[in-house]
């Protein structure tokens, strides 16, 4: 093993200090009012980089459309604490901003692209990041565990986000730009300014082992992070607002990342670890395909070109879900109205050999507890529309099936420590019902956006010991039948006329020889 471990730190190498000028900062990363892209050059040496010990730190600033930093001021910190959701006109800028509630500041990364300094070479390129760290991360900590690392690390506090996510994005005021007894004489400008984060950078070539930095390998490595734009970072508190609610406006609103670092620890070789050093190594991949549901019986096939696939996860957002600063994109719903899906292999039904259902759904009986046991009755309240049964989760579960082959899909097995609890669904799919609502005149808003759920349909090939299935030339298909665009009012009126976008990530191993820098999918 390795005798010594060196700690370093870099600074980005297109590094554009942030600074307060006037009322606003200038400068720094960030998709639209500083440098898109992050730069990091680790350089070619006789040392081993420890990828699982690598983080960018930082700090994050949101400004607000002015632009400003959004801040605690004497004016809105009687209504801090409250949940500002009921009360009229005593919403403010920092309960109305709100950003992913699975993987916080996360977010702002759209896509990795990792090259070898030697030859330029591409080793790694994995786009819309952040939509599958949301979904991985939400899958990695209960809701009692994202209180805290989540919470330090990412500023994002999971199920809770929504109570908490106004301290996350707030910034102290400084009077006069002087300090005030809380900072040094440079006021904003001070580094102590802004909230602190420290994240992972998850890309299968950097969660592996350890990389050798010379030039008989890697040559040395050049990380670029592409960064996200703001309406895919942030998003409001509620769907529809009341006409005559003075809600902050979000469109304009832009985040700032100052005093970025990555740091991580060197290891130093003895000889038997040169000599023992794995060159072929293999890799946790990802893939992102994209396709659509645009009716009620959908399908969708793929011919993914990857030898050895572990599992095929597809999450779902509507057509106007993304991109949008009144939309959630990282609510990870199922199809509307799911009523059933099948999965297969070369048009032959795999992994499962039998169509999945969602039951009680839109188009089956339902029991009505409320009438007798056993008693059936056709169609639904809103109480138990699509099987997500309001104050009767223990008698009806429409997706139990499907959430459980999900969660395998995307984690590889049965994980017990994740997010994804019936309550979520409930709560989510309670706030598509209230934004059917049009709100009241002077109200704050119907269907909130900080419900986000974390479902979606998924094909684990792995069965809990590493199988694999090879898709080269070879087809998966996946059909779908459910309430999509179809204008049936049991469901949302707010989604049962939308289309819906499919993103589908392939879970694969990749070979990869670290010497000839040479990758086999």
């Amino acid at each position: 093993m390795p005798f010594k471990k060196l700690n370093f730190s870099m600074s980005p190498l297109n590094d554009n200090p942030a600074s307060f000028v006037g009322t606003t900062f200038t400068n720094g990363f960030s998709h639209s009012r500083g440098q898109p892209t992050i730069k990091f050059s680790i350089p070619a040496q006789e040392l081993m980089l420890d990828t699982k010990s690598l983080m960018l730190s930082g700090q994050f600033i949101v400004q607000n459309p002015t632009p400003a930093p959004v801040q605690t001021t004497i004016a809105n910190v009687a209504n801090y604490s409250v949940n500002n959701d009921s009360a009229a006109n005593d919403m403010t800028e920092n309960t109305q901003i709100n950003t992913s509630q699975w993987n916080g500041v996360s977010s702002v990364i759209d896509k990795v692209v990792i090259q070898s300094k030697k030859t330029n070479q591409e080793l790694a390129s994995v786009i819309n990041y952040s939509q599958y760290d949301a979904l991985k991360t939400g899958y990695m900590y209960n809701e009692d565990e994202y209180k805290q690392v989540p919470l330090i690390r990412n500023l994002c506090a999971g199920a809770n986000h929504g109570a908490v996510n106004r301290h996350l994005n707030n910034n102290p005021e400084v009077a006069n730009g002087a300090g005030a007894g809380q900072f040094d004489a440079q006021g904003q400008n001070s580094k102590f300014y802004g909230q602190f984060f420290s994240i992972p950078i998850d890309v299968a070539l950097l969660q592996n082992q350890a990389l050798f930095l010379s030039n008989n390998y890697t040559g040395g490595l050049i990380i670029t992070l592409h960064l996200n734009n703001e309406s895919s970072v942030f998003c409001s508190r509620h769907r529809r607002v009341g006409t005559a609610q003075p809600l902050p406006v979000l469109d304009g609103t832009t985040y700032t990342l100052k005093n970025l670092k990555l740091e991580g620890k060197y290891l130093s070789p003895t000889p038997e670890d040169v000599s023992s050093y794995q060159s072929n190594v293999l890799l946790n991949s990802r893939q992102n395909l994209i396709n659509d549901l645009v009716s009620t019986e959908n399908s969708s096939t793929y011919t993914p070109q990857l030898q050895m696939v572990k599992g095929i996860v597809n999450v779902y957002n509507d057509d106007d879900q993304t991109n949008n600063f009144f939309q959630n994109q990282y609510n990870f719903r199922r199809p509307v109205g799911l009523v059933e899906y099948q999965q297969a292999k070369n048009n032959v039904r795999f992994p499962q050999d039998f169509t999945v259902k969602s039951l009680p759904n839109t188009e089956s009986n339902t029991e009505n507890t409320s009438a007798g046991s056993g008693t059936l009755t056709l169609g639904a309240s809103v109480q138990n529309r699509d099987g997500i049964m309001v104050g009767q989760e223990a008698i009806g579960c429409a997706d139990v099936e499907a959430r459980l082959l999900f969660m395998k899909a995307l984690m590889g097995r049965k994980v017990a420590h994740h997010s994804a609890t019936l309550n979520l669904s409930k709560n989510a799919y309670a706030s598509d019902y209230d934004a059917e609502n049009a709100p009241a005149t002077t109200a704050l808003g119907t269907g909130s956006n900080v419900d986000g759920d974390l479902m979606g349909i998924g094909a684990d090939y792995t069965n809990g010991i590493g199988m694999v299935q090879n898709f080269v030339n070879q087809d998966y298909e996946l059909r779908v039948k459910s309430g999509v665009n179809s204008l049936n009012t049991e469901l949302s009126s707010q989604r049962n006329n939308r289309i819906e976008v499919q993103e589908t990530f392939l879970r694969n191993f990749s070979q990869m020889n670290l010497q000839s820098l040479q990758k086999v999918m």
